[in-house]
Formats: C-alpha cells, sequence, structure tokens
C-alpha cells in the first residue's frame, strides 16, 4: 500500500511540477515561431535564416526528412544527442543563447552529405547496381549492439562538425 501511494504522490508531484514549467514558459511566452538550437554540449544558438524557413515549411508527420524539435530543452533524440531545435521559450533563463554565424547558410550548403554514411560507419555492406538502385547488407561480424554505437558515433560526428560551421568566426 505503502509503494502504491508513493507511486501516486510521485505522479502527481510530477504532473504538478510540470505544470508549473509549462505555466512559467507561457508567461514569458515569445513568438511561437521563435526557435533556437541546442548543441550536443548543452549550449543554445541563434537559428540562421535558412533553418527558420526549414522549420516553418509543412512536413507530413512521418517525413523523415522534418526538422527535429525537442519538446524539452534536456530531452533527446532517438540516437541519444541532446541536439535539436526548441522553441525559445523552453529554454532555461539561466543558459545564454548565443548568436549563429552570419554565412551558416551558405556554408552549410557546402558540406557534403553522406546519405549512407552511417551505414558505411558501421561496416555494412554498400553496393550500388547498374540500375542506379543500393543494396545495403549489415555488417554480420560485428553485434547489433556495436552496430548502432559504431551508428551512432558517427551521427554524433556529423552533429559536431555542423555545430562546430554555426559557431561565429572571431
Amino acid at each position: 500500500m505503502k509503494i502504491l501511494l508513493n507511486i501516486v504522490f510521485g505522479f502527481f508531484a510530477d504532473l504538478g511540477a510540470e505544470s508549473m514549467w509549462l505555466l512559467i514558459g507561457m508567461i514569458r511566452r515569445l513568438p511561437e515561431a521563435s526557435f533556437v538550437y541546442v548543441n550536443q554540449d548543452g549550449s543554445v544558438r541563434e537559428i540562421s535564416v535558412g533553418e527558420q524557413e526549414n522549420l516553418t515549411r509543412r512536413f507530413h508527420p512521418f517525413d523523415r526528412a522534418r526538422p527535429y524539435i525537442k519538446s524539452r530543452y534536456w530531452s533527446w533524440d532517438n540516437w541519444g544527442s541532446r541536439s535539436g531545435y526548441l522553441k525559445r521559450y523552453r529554454v532555461p533563463s539561466r543558459i545564454r543563447v548565443q548568436p549563429v554565424r552570419p554565412d551558416f547558410d551558405t556554408v552549410i550548403k557546402d558540406l557534403p552529405e553522406d546519405m549512407l554514411g552511417t551505414h558505411r560507419a558501421a561496416g555494412d555492406r554498400v553496393v550500388q547496381n547498374a540500375d542506379g538502385s543500393i543494396l545495403c547488407s549489415p555488417n554480420m561480424n560485428i553485434s547489433r549492439r556495436e552496430r548502432w554505437k559504431r551508428m551512432q558515433r558517427y551521427q554524433f560526428e556529423a552533429q559536431a562538425r555542423r555545430e562546430g560551421l554555426a559557431k561565429p568566426r572571431d
């Protein structure tokens, strides 16, 4: 009985804390379309004009190319990264929002993107057929866990490169 009471009390305490957080966010709310970007290290930066345009586009709910918008500052994406877009009013007041590099959009366009890089990093077998199709087979010489770790490491490194390019040059 005591365990059940602790669970119920914990649930309502968490619900109350979340409600207060949302209420505080609504009081200091900025325009709904105002976003920032949270880096892997927890720092926060402004977003560029190109990123803002991408965030205001309409995406199908199941479109895998849509940007990841965090619901809370401390939430993680499916790769386990803290990186992602966040509504400005959800940034904790103790965190300073840093500027973005003015020419970030042009720099990012020149960044080569390897669509199969994650699979190559995992050691998967990637074969391009004569008709242009691609066959990707998992590396059977490593465990699923090791494959996931390699893919995750690749994603983190790609995000870190992109985040490094967003920092203003002195």
